[in-house]
């Protein structure tokens, strides 16, 4: 899994919190909150309340470029 898989799960899911994603992703909470947190000094996703994520229009733009990409 990487950050890419974790920024879909978010964009997917709006106001999703880290234990949510580890459980969609079958991966550890610890390595999810690891990867947004670098997401989130990125500007890739921001928190509008404390524990829960969504992605920021700079990470909707790098995840639609990375999906076009790759097709």
């Amino acid at each position: 899994m990487t950050a890419r898989d974790i920024l879909k799960v978010i964009d997917e899911n709006p106001r999703i919190t880290p234990l949510e994603i580890a459980k969609k992703l079958s991966m550890s909470a610890q390595y999810v909150r690891n990867v947004l947190a670098i997401l989130l000094e990125l500007g890739l996703v921001e928190t509008p309340a404390r524990g829960v994520y969504i992605t920021t229009n700079l990470g909707k733009f790098i995840l639609k470029e990375i999906t076009k990409e790759e097709k």
